[in-house]
């Protein structure tokens, strides 16, 4: 089981709320890998959507672009299951 950094709990209502605390099928202990993966690539996705926020604010133009590229990569990889796992 892959272990996240903790993140900040915000009143209920808060724009700042996002999708890091709705329960994801990797935080379910009978879940299988395919389960862990989606879970683990919203997360990137959530992350790197923060992440390139961040960026843009700051101007930093090339690093935003790289994490918006990440963050549709990690968006695709969350709604295809992974290779392994297809039926």
């Amino acid at each position: 089981m892959v272990a996240y950094p903790r993140v900040p709990n915000f009143p209920k209502g808060d724009r700042r709320r996002s999708a890091v605390h709705a329960p994801s099928p990797a935080s379910d202990p009978t879940a299988g890998p395919a389960a862990e993966a989606i879970g683990v690539a919203r997360y990137l996705a959530d992350m790197t959507a923060q992440l390139g926020s961040m960026a843009t604010a700051a101007r930093l133009d090339l690093l935003a672009y790289f994490l918006a590229m990440a963050h549709a990569e990690a968006e695709e990889q969350a709604r295809t299951p992974p290779e392994d796992a297809r039926v």
